[in-house]
């Protein structure tokens, strides 16, 4: 006979500190590929997948990750997905966040458009407290790159 598993109230619940930390090395990964299914599975992988404000961050990323796609146009990143550290200007005004960005085309347009590169981004606020995780969400107010240059 199995025994009971403690009930996690919380996704904190599931967090140590070094948790923690692994977890947003692998999440970074896992964004970098702009594809939802990866991030998915290490949500489950940390046993938070089913908690309602990981399912809400599930459902906003797949904005990110897809927002950007035009049906039948070839869209697909073009380069590398690059980060920076910004702030969060709204809800959690100048809490510290990562913005990921990429480039992206549409291969399929017609000949100019399907040259043209756009650029897309998002962000992801990690809420830590004292060293665990309390919730991971996309943040969609930040200052960009160069704004947080002048303050530096």
């Amino acid at each position: 006979m199995q025994k009971d598993r403690k009930k996690h109230t919380s996704i904190s619940d599931c967090f140590t500190p070094e948790l923690t930390r692994q977890f947003q090395i692998e999440m970074d990964i896992a964004l970098k590929k702009i594809d939802i299914n990866p991030v998915k599975e290490l949500m489950e992988k940390y046993h938070i997948a089913n908690f309602q404000d990981s399912i809400d961050f599930i459902e906003a990323l797949d904005y990110c990750f897809n927002g950007w796609k035009k049906e039948h146009m070839g869209s697909k990143v073009y380069g590398e997905v690059t980060t920076s550290d910004s702030k969060c200007i709204a809800c959690e005004h100048g809490k510290g966040m990562i913005v990921y960005e990429f480039e992206y085309i549409h291969a399929a347009a017609v000949i100019p458009m399907n040259r043209v590169v756009y650029g897309w981004d998002f962000g992801i606020l990690f809420n830590i407290k004292n060293e665990i995780l309390h919730e991971v969400r996309v943040c969609n107010a930040f200052l960009v790159r160069n704004e947080m240059e002048k303050l530096n």
